[in-house]
């Protein structure tokens, strides 16, 4: 009985003993308010010993500029008195009134008057927050700008932690930190968001960086500030075009809650919906982002994610080559080839190699490939996965190369086109897709991640009908690795970055492949509106016996040797988070290993 059946057997058992009502009620509360529980050990356990101690004056001078309108006096001093307590001392607080009508505001303001680290700027005309937040940034005379909302909260080690930073990386033009959430009675900090570091196609896809983010001020001026039209996504606009203008290694990021965001009434914090309007600016503000870029492509609003995804155009001459290793499993090869058929493709081949079905399945694969123009190359050698990929690779006529396990099948319309134009992008190397268990509820495949224990296939075994850890299986995102098993990249970065390993026979090769190609400077990512169904390992069966995982295990080490900054590291996995566990839980000092049974490398 598979790990699966066993469950859901203990979970009708349960349900028969005490009933559906209780059950259901033991799980979210476990899932919920455990996830709460977690983050509270996190915050009194590990939080206090992650800060960085150093002199309470340093070189750099921060300018928090903060655009005040009408809010609540409680939380407007709170704002104010989180920046006005930080253990760093080297830094101005510019408050900018948008000429709020409550008096109240203005008399709270007033009385940091005589602080010598605040200026006040009162607007005589309400503008909105882009132009109340410029005129702060016009008073800025620190070397970097911050930003903060005045219903928000610091970290009292927040500008600390980015002196240390800039201290030891003087290069860094643009920095952020994680964050989370803050109740309306600052009773209660929640929802955690550990993220990744600079990541593109992230980016691209959800406004991660939000709060708090510092800009070097130089910069900042040459982008002329913030843009009133895009009022609501005014800082995405923002941080979009000055990502633009500076390299990707000057963006750093902190991976410790810095920011507390006050969940409102009436903000997004709260509420996705508060704000209709944002999802209007932000397709806006993407799609001007692709004509500065010189990128075709269409954006549109996602009501399940809230999101704007981006899809790119594939050029016309773009020619995509399918490369299918298989082996005596024509019926599933088949099936495989017959769900790509079904694709709205013109320009494509499909590549068949073969190291060596018997004569039965050999004839049955030559007479389908006769029949529907395949390329079919065979020839007698022990099972290398990479070898077969590269002399795929090498027949291959196109400029984009699909690496597919013949035990898939395409389950979403459109896949391989949002794929190829992904793959096209100056920036990007591989690209894959997410691939889900034969039942199509249930996660095969959603990225890879670098674990201490190896590289492990994030949210396997999940379910892909709810939204895990921030739309991790709902929107794009970068990842160090992708799985062979469903690969595209174009033909020039997979030659630029060697290929495959062919002393990487069966297992790590795929993630050696994508390693190699983030050290030449590409971000691989993962579509999750690119989805396949996996039959997993359906050809070559599962590989647990004590004699594969040793090779696996020597496998793993012949690939840390060759990427030694690697071992144990990940920049897309967040430290906080569990060192060995797919599901993107909070890192606990007893967090213990996951099994070594999750799905690593090719699969």
């Amino acid at each position: 009985m598979s790990d699966f059946s066993a469950k859901v057997k203990r979970r009708l058992e349960k349900v028969r003993r005490y009933g559906f009502v209780p059950v259901v009620k033991q799980y979210l509360h476990r899932k919920l308010y455990g996830r709460f529980l977690e983050y509270r050990r996190y915050m009194k356990e590990v939080e206090p010993l992650l800060w960085d101690e150093r002199e309470k004056e340093g070189s750099i001078l921060f300018s928090v500029c903060v655009p005040v309108y009408n809010c609540r006096i409680n939380e407007l001093r709170e704002c104010i008195n989180s920046v006005l307590s930080q253990d760093y001392r080297s830094f101005e607080l510019i408050l900018s009134d948008d000429c709020s009508t409550d008096p109240a505001v203005n008399k709270a303001l007033l009385s940091y008057k005589d602080d010598k680290r605040v200026k006040l700027v009162f607007r005589e005309k309400n503008g909105g927050i882009s132009k109340a937040t410029n005129d702060a940034i016009k008073n800025a005379k620190g070397d970097f700008v911050c930003f903060m909302d005045c219903d928000d909260v610091l970290s009292p080690h927040a500008l600390m932690e980015f002196f240390a930073f800039l201290s030891d990386h003087p290069d860094t033009d643009i920095l952020y930190s994680d964050e989370d959430k803050l109740s309306e009675d600052s009773k209660r900090r929640y929802e955690p968001f550990f993220k990744p570091d600079w990541s593109p196609d992230t980016f691209m896809s959800l406004m991660y960086t939000n709060h708090f983010s510092a800009v070097r001020r130089s910069l900042l001026n040459e982008a002329e500030g913030l843009r009133s039209e895009f009022d609501g996504a005014q800082d995405y606009d923002l941080f979009m075009r000055l990502t633009e203008m500076t390299g990707n290694d000057r963006i750093g990021h902190i991976p410790k809650v810095l920011y507390h965001w006050r969940a409102t009434s009436g903000s997004t914090a709260k509420d996705p919906n508060a704000k209709q309007y944002v999802f209007e600016r932000a397709k806006k503000l993407k799609e001007e982002a692709l004509k500065r870029r010189g990128i075709k492509g269409k954006a549109y609003f996602s009501p399940e994610t809230y999101q704007v995804r981006v899809v790119y155009e594939v050029p016309k001459e773009a020619f995509l080559s399918i490369i299918i290793p298989s082996k005596n499993n024509y019926k599933v090869l088949r099936s495989c080839i017959e769900s790509i058929q079904k694709e709205e493709l013109k320009n494509y081949e499909i590549i068949i190699v073969d190291n060596g079905s018997d004569d039965e399945v050999r004839h049955e694969i030559e007479a389908f490939s006769k029949k529907y123009d395949i390329r079919y190359i065979f020839d007698r050698y022990d099972f290398n996965f990479s070898k077969m990929c590269n002399i795929g690779a090498k027949a291959a006529k196109g400029d984009i190369l699909l690496f597919l396990n013949d035990d898939t099948s395409i389950l979403q319309k459109g896949t391989l086109q949002r794929m190829m134009g992904q793959a096209l992008l100056p920036h990007t190397g591989a690209v894959g897709a997410k691939l889900l268990y034969p039942d199509a509820k249930r996660i095969q495949h959603s990225g890879i991640i670098n674990l201490p224990i190896g590289p492990s296939h994030a949210l396997i075994g999940q379910s892909d009908e709810v939204h895990h850890y921030f739309d991790r299986n709902r929107v794009d995102y970068n990842f160090l690795a992708v799985t062979g098993a469903c690969m595209m990249v174009s033909k020039e970065k997979f030659e630029t970055a060697g290929g495959f390993d062919e002393e990487l026979p069966i297992a790590y090769n795929d993630v050696d492949l994508c390693f190699s190609l983030f050290e030449k400077g590409y971000y691989n990512v993962l579509r999750t509106d690119a989805v396949f169904l996996h039959y997993e390992s359906l050809s070559r069966g599962t590989d647990e016996a004590p004699e594969k995982e040793a090779r696996r295990e020597k496998e793993l080490e012949k690939l840390y040797e060759k990427h030694p900054s690697f071992r144990e590291k990940d920049p897309f996995y967040n430290p906080n988070l569990i060192k060995n566990g797919v599901n993107f839980q909070i890192g606990l000092p007893d967090d213990g290993l996951t099994e070594k049974k999750a799905m690593r490398g090719n699969s």
